[in-house]
């Protein structure tokens, strides 16, 4: 059995798998990390630790400890050029975060066509793949919390926004217009993105994980394809092709 992590912006995700099967999965905010030994100890003897991380050294090297806890020392794997089937276009190729290259992984090991990869954590990512697995580049904006929270901070007397409010384009409440306002950005810049990549009137599949996943995807038409830890899933589809075969230790 393995375990494989995800060190995003705001928290730590992991899972348990064998065989090709997730056991057990999990998530816990990067402020209570120090809770991690409370919430593995109950894990079974594991095999290895993989993950990736875009979070400070200092909370990496609080994984770490954890990990070390369980006997493990855990392998942090970045951006290649090439992996798996996926080409990266990015200029400098070690820039790319290795979550959004795990997330690419998982939508080319999960079906090999083009398609528009969405990350919607703390930054929302949209990664374009292509139908010959290569990355043809992509667009970060602020996540959906985010954006909220940057009004509230950078003016005088828009409020905070704590709550999920309405989704409309007239809306009749400030609340109400910085949810959708906040909405209407990120599903506008996706459709851009997904009209640039479908070819001949076809449209290309989404593929759409992180934590706000919920509050995009029913306005999405399909193909769509939801999976809330697409890192990890890439993660470990990734390193199951490269052993040859499931891993079931």
């Amino acid at each position: 059995m393995w375990l494989y992590l995800d060190l995003g912006n705001s928290q730590l995700k992991w899972g348990l798998r064998q065989g090709g099967l997730w056991i057990q999965r999990g998530r816990l905010p990067l402020t209570h990390l120090d809770q991690l030994p409370m919430e593995w100890h109950t894990f079974p003897p594991l095999h290895a630790a993989h993950g990736v991380s875009v979070a400070h050294p200092d909370l990496r090297a609080q994984v770490e400890s954890a990990c070390q806890d369980l006997g493990l020392s855990p392998c942090w794997h970045s951006s290649k050029l090439s992996e798996g089937g996926v080409r990266n276009g990015y200029d400098h190729p070690a820039q790319l975060g290795p979550d959004r290259w795990m997330a690419l992984q998982g939508a080319w090991h999960l079906q090999h066509q083009a398609a528009l990869v969405v990350m919607a954590g703390t930054a929302t990512t949209l990664d374009s793949l292509d139908e010959k697995g290569n990355f043809l580049g992509g667009m970060i904006l602020p996540g959906l919390t985010l954006m909220r929270h940057s009004l509230h901070q950078g003016t005088a007397h828009l409020p905070a926004i704590e709550q999920e409010g309405t989704h409309t384009l007239q809306a009749r409440s400030t609340q109400d217009a910085i949810q959708s306002g906040a909405w209407a950005a990120t599903l506008g810049a996706l459709k851009l993105a997904r009209d640039a990549l479908s070819q001949k009137g076809s449209r290309v599949p989404v593929f759409l994980g992180g934590g706000h996943h919920a509050e995009l995807s029913p306005y999405l038409e399909g193909p769509l394809h939801v999976y809330p830890e697409l890192v990890l899933e890439g993660l470990a589809l990734l390193l199951e092709e490269r052993s040859g075969a499931n891993l079931t230790q």
